[in-house]
């Protein structure tokens, strides 16, 4: 989807289409020349916010005169921890991979291997997805290599654009790129490819690249403009603007999208990244007829956690916000913003929601997430067929799906809860059509989950999970395709209903606990995760001090210290290899820092 059939239009075409679609600016740098095959890798880190993507790729602009050719790396404004992989062919091939790490606040490689045998995606120099189907012999037409910036209509995909969060810049710190000489390489798989160059964006290399200006597709929302393709600072830098600010530049101020409370907690969304002491100062929030006793800047930067004292579910609340600073240099200043304070009433446990459409009986109906609902996905379609379903007395709630899902999200007590998951395949007739794996808080629960393999076609299929904790409110589901399946209706990780239920809640933290406190740590979750044999720790620490890694049995008992020694502030990783020496199964990866412990859970699958 990173480009629909573009066509450079005239200008006065240009001028009416542009007025029908929206005044945005967007940008995009393209090879001059084209290449067959190879290995392709950017490093990057692309621009966050609701209804835009930042995008690595290669395309065959001569396209249509030449069949289609289009294989992409493509990050999404709206999805902190997924990555879209495709090829596009006259049909598309899509996956929506999970990582356990958020892509829009650090620079990460993403790259790609083309082959007339095979297309594999890299991360940080490890293959997480590969494919070798038919349709990788239709890729056979040389290709430019892309990178854009842009904001489609496709709110399926993409989410709703909102221009309060111009302007957005993606930023690629490097690009790579190696032919393919299969047996006599230097690098990649095998060494089948030879490196030819890589691009640091010292400066502009016109014998390379091309910016390219005045165009658009059908699907896009904004214009290329070659002003909003920058190099500067040894980065490419590519904007998302309006058409009165174009280039890298910032002159907005942070604006409050929303802000919802919840209990003693309210969360305030700004439409930018924000100056980490202006943000975190309560003085600068102010709720009528409540307290706020501390500020918490999350780790988007963008979002603000305040903790209040005195605010009922009954009363109506508004809250003003002044002084707060974005991350520009100069800094932009609020100078102040007033907004109601969303109250939503809790949801009632269980809670039994037909994920695929409409009501039904004692299931409530799906919708759309969004910073005013409960619960809700985020991408997908609805199907329904009219076909017999076995297994159930609920035929009407297995007939129709929401195909393409890639997130659900409910709002919880913190506490222990469990879900089940209702599916029934009712299209493909054989395994290994479409099969996905289910994340949930950043843990991997089902693997390689293949209904037609479990219960054949047109059959019920339940599935229960135990022992989920929540600790931030929010109960998070991602769904990550292996397989994907063929066309766009029918295909993609899929689900038909779900049940959550509640089996415990505690209070993890009090306004007072939640106050900045000098030491904080994070452990974030290794990648990949599963693995066989290597993995990569990351953490980052807010005070210098002694660090220890550790590994343990699910049972408790110590295995393996993977780390120990002197940490600075910031982010820091660690990788490890298991080896030979270490069984298939689930483990405990466990962070010490001074006084303070993370853990998360590590499956080593062999």
């Amino acid at each position: 989807m990173a480009q629909k059939a573009i066509k450079h239009l005239n200008v006065s075409y240009l001028l009416l289409f542009t007025w029908l679609m929206g005044d945005e600016r967007g940008a995009e740098l393209r090879t001059i020349e084209p290449v067959l095959y190879g290995k392709f890798e950017a490093q990057y880190k692309p621009a966050q916010g609701e209804g835009l993507v930042s995008s690595f790729f290669v395309y065959n602009d001569d396209y249509p005169n030449t069949p289609w050719v289009e294989i992409d790396v493509e990050l999404l404004g709206r999805f902190p921890q997924v990555v879209d992989m495709n090829t596009m062919t006259p049909g598309s091939h899509l996956r929506t991979h999970y990582v356990p790490f958020n892509t829009h606040l650090d620079f990460y490689v993403y790259g790609f291997e083309w082959t007339p045998d095979y297309v594999s995606w890299f991360i940080d120099g490890q293959e997480v997805y590969r494919q070798t189907e038919e349709h990788v012999t239709d890729l056979n037409h040389p290709a430019k290599i892309m990178m854009n910036i842009w904001n489609p209509i496709h709110e399926d995909w993409v989410g709703v654009w909102d221009e309060r969060v111009l302007p957005r810049f993606a930023y690629y710190d490097w690009v790579r790129y190696a032919s393919y000489t299969p047996g006599s390489g230097d690098t990649g798989t095998n060494n089948d490819f030879t490196h030819q160059w890589q691009d640091e964006f010292v400066g502009f290399d016109t014998t390379r690249w091309e910016k390219s200006d005045d165009h658009t597709w059908n699907g896009n929302q904004s214009t290329f403009i070659k002003e909003n393709a920058v190099i500067e600072d040894g980065h490419l830098i590519l904007c998302l603007t309006d058409n009165e600010h174009i280039g890298y530049q910032d002159q907005t101020i942070p604006y409050v999208l929303w802000a919802r409370t919840k209990g003693d907690s309210t969360t305030v969304r700004f439409s930018e990244e924000l100056d980490p002491v202006s943000s975190q100062n309560e003085n600068n929030f102010v709720i009528t007829d409540a307290m706020v006793l501390s500020a918490t800047l999350k780790p988007d930067q963008r979002t603000v956690g305040l903790m209040t004292s005195g605010m009922e579910m009954d009363n109506s609340y508004n809250l003003t916000v002044l002084g707060i600073n974005d991350d520009s240099q100069p800094p932009n200043t609020q100078m102040g913003q007033w907004l109601p304070v969303d109250m939503p009433q809790p949801l009632s446990f269980p809670l039994m929601v037909n994920s695929a459409g409409s009501a039904y009986n004692e299931y409530l109906s799906d919708q759309l997430w969004s910073s005013g609902v409960e619960y809700g996905h985020m991408n997908g379609n609805y199907q329904v067929t009219d076909q017999e379903i076995d297994n159930t007395d609920h035929e009407d709630l297995y007939r129709s799906s929401l195909n393409r899902v890639v997130s659900y999200k409910v709002r919880v007590p913190n506490g222990v809860c469990s879900v089940t998951l209702k599916f029934s395949e009712n299209h493909y007739l054989e395994p290994n059509q479409r099969t996905f794996d289910i994340f949930i808080e950043d843990s991997i629960w089902i693997s390689e989950l293949d209904v037609f393999a479990l219960a054949g076609q047109f059959n019920a299929f339940d599935t229960t999970l135990n022992g989920i904790i929540v600790n931030d409110g929010v109960l998070d589901l991602y769904f990550s395709a292996i397989d994907y399946g063929s066309g766009y209706e029918y295909a993609g990780p899929f689900l038909s209903a779900m049940v959550v239920a509640q089996d415990s809640t505690f209070e993890l933290e009090t306004p007072q606990d939640l106050l900045p406190r000098e030491d904080q740590i994070n452990l974030f979750q290794n990648y990949p995760n599963p693995f066989n044999p290597s993995t990569t720790f990351r953490f980052s620490v807010s005070k210098p001090g002694k660090s220890e890694l550790n590994l343990y049995a699910v049972r408790g008992q110590w295995v393996l210290r993977i780390f120990s020694g002197y940490s600075t502030i910031g982010d820091h990783r660690v990788e490890w290899s298991a080896g030979d020496h270490f069984s298939s199964g689930l483990y405990i990866a466990r962070l010490t820092h001074n006084s303070s412990i993370k853990t998360k859970r590590v499956l080593i699958i062999k």
